[in-house]
């Protein structure tokens, strides 16, 4: 798995390795049980703090896309999630909310701004779920 970090961003750099982990399981990049490189390792290959590294993985692992094993490493969760309907929607609504206000800010309409939503789930075929 090749992991890029945009310095440029406004986005903190833990943020970017956690979008990228959950972007590339939605699209089959990374399979369930799939191991993920260590902590030193992806510092080492993006020449950045390993607890950077270590602050996504954990937060990876309380929302259930990972699993950490003792001595073995980082590896893809089963999709089976283990959250609550509550707290995955708490979660995505959140997500979305944000989008909303960029849009608003960025004078986007509804009917563009609702395009836009169809094509990123027709992407990740979402509506054969």
């Amino acid at each position: 798995m090749q992991f890029r970090i945009d310095n440029a961003s406004d986005r903190p750099v833990y943020l970017q390795i956690i979008d990228q982990v959950k972007r590339d399981i939605a699209i089959g990049r990374l399979l369930r049980e799939e191991r993920l490189p260590t902590v030193r390792q992806l510092a080492q290959q993006l020449a950045i703090n390993p607890n950077t590294i270590a602050k996504a993985y954990r937060q990876l692992e309380q929302e259930g896309i990972i699993v950490t094993k003792a001595g073995a490493g980082a590896f893809v969760a089963s999709l089976d999630s283990n959250l609550s309907k509550t707290v995955r929607k708490r979660i995505i609504c959140e997500q979305i909310e944000r989008i909303v206000v960029d849009a608003f800010h960025m004078q986007i309409d509804k009917p563009m701004l609702v395009d836009w939503f169809h094509g990123a789930v027709d992407k990740f075929n979402l509506a054969g779920k």
